[in-house]
């Protein structure tokens, strides 16, 4: 990066060393700063005890029994989303999947971190809230790349000049936008079943979650949601509202593009293979339309589908570390020294013949329970590993498997003449993409 050597790191051994047994010296992700308090004090930019410290007040509000109270929100923005389509089944015209997938992220996002209604599918151009999201979601690829060239040649330089990566008006209208949906919100006497108010009781030290914990995540495939004993878990530390502007807005950018890409990707490829779409819906179809909370959460064959996808179209290629001090790796006499960063490649593990026999091939049989042993530790982790892997977990699983379970019994998807086989990768992206996902869908009932 610039004048700084970044290691490659695609060692599986190495790499549970690294994120497990010496976390604490690869704990944080970068070492710049934005200028930019929505974004500085994100989870995703904290570092050392800051990050400890917010993980360990944000984690509960992941919690099962938190994302089951959330979950009646996303069935009704699946519900827009099966109107929107049932009219292009019905006039037989092709889904751009991306453009669509996104539409119902974003409506996700709005709803649960923010608070509130939006029609993506039909006020993307004039919607304030739409627009501004687009641009921190595009980006200025001239701000992307100034941004770029200041921390490669100094993060000093990057402080000092006070650059920012995102535009200042988007800033503006983020900050202002949320300030005022909590005022409004702690004034109000009811209380509201979303994220926005979880952070609020994350604030007010409230513990609303009175049900039991259910183990509704499959750590032999994701990983554990949770390293809690490695948290600094301080009882002295309250969430400011700058900390839940900074959260909710990471919301946005973590859950938009990841899941929308994984939903595309994953309706293209039962597009592509008939027989794991029938497999699929039959699973699917045993739940006689019933797409509660837990019915979701325990399906293998769509647990496996989801997982396959993650796998050959992860939307994080790669996540990086930054060693806090010299650090010699294993008995190679090679040593990190401080302030280095090193990148673990997922695209690359995820794609090695090693690991994976045809690796370029959709085949979710390799996560089905009875070949899960199959799988080599820490060569798949579409959510990162160890204690800094995805907080949002849980609950881009609940959202995507519920989406699949319910269009998959509704409608049967299909190639087109304007389908393309197989997608190209686009170069020069911060995120896996494609160009457009173009499939066909037709009405099962």
């Amino acid at each position: 990066m610039g004048t700084t050597p970044v290691l490659n790191v695609v060692d599986p051994e190495l790499i549970k060393i690294m994120n497990i047994k010496d976390f604490n010296v690869f704990v944080n992700r970068n070492g710049f700063s934005f200028n930019d308090a929505l974004q500085d004090r994100g989870l995703f930019n904290l570092m050392g005890d800051e990050w400890k410290t917010m993980r360990s007040i944000i984690s509960p509000t992941f919690s099962s029994g938190k994302m089951r109270s959330m979950h009646p929100i996303i069935i009704d923005c699946v519900h827009r989303l099966d109107n929107y389509l049932e009219t292009k089944a019905m006039s037989g015209e092709d889904v751009e999947m991306k453009k669509t997938m996104g539409s119902l992220t974003m409506d996700v996002i709005a709803s649960c971190a923010f608070g509130t209604k939006i029609d993506t599918y039909n006020d993307h151009k004039t919607n304030e809230f739409i627009v501004n999201a687009s641009k921190v979601l595009r980006g200025s690829r001239w701000r992307i790349f100034v941004f770029t060239i200041l921390i490669s040649i100094s993060q000093n330089l990057q402080k000092w000049t006070g650059f920012q990566f995102l535009d200042p008006s988007v800033n503006r209208f983020f900050t202002s936008a949320i300030t005022a949906i909590l005022a409004k919100r702690k004034s109000e006497k009811v209380r509201q079943r979303d994220y926005l108010q979880l952070m609020i009781d994350a604030q007010n030290r409230m513990n609303t979650d009175n049900e039991i914990d259910m183990n509704d995540l499959n750590e032999d495939i994701f990983g554990k949601s949770e390293s809690t004993e490695i948290l600094n878990k301080s009882k002295n530390t309250l969430l400011t509202d700058i900390d839940i502007l900074a959260n909710s807005f990471i919301f946005l950018v973590a859950g938009y593009e990841t899941t929308g890409a994984l939903l595309s990707y994953l309706f293209y490829s039962l597009a592509l293979n008939e027989k794991c779409q029938q497999k699929l819906y039959e699973e699917v179809n045993g739940l006689d339309g019933k797409y509660d909370y837990e019915s979701v959460s325990k399906m293998p064959y769509l647990e496996a589908c989801i997982a396959e996808t993650l796998r050959l179209y992860n939307p994080i290629p790669a996540v990086s570390r930054l060693a806090s001090e010299d650090y010699t790796i294993g008995d190679t006499g090679l040593t990190i020294p401080k302030g280095m960063m090193v990148n673990i490649d997922i695209h690359a593990l995820h794609h090695s013949p090693e690991y994976y026999t045809n690796p370029e091939v959709w085949d979710p049989e390799r996560f089905m329970p009875e070949n899960r042993d199959q799988l080599t530790p820490y060569t798949y982790m579409p959510f990162g590993t160890g204690p800094r892997n995805c907080v949002g977990m849980r609950f881009a699983l609940m959202e995507a498997k519920t989406a699949v379970a319910h269009l998959v019994h509704k409608y049967k998807f299909k190639t087109t003449p304007n389908t393309t086989i197989p997608l190209k990768l686009k170069k020069f992206e911060f995120f896996l993409n494609t160009g457009a996902v173009n499939i066909g869908l037709e009405m099962r009932i």
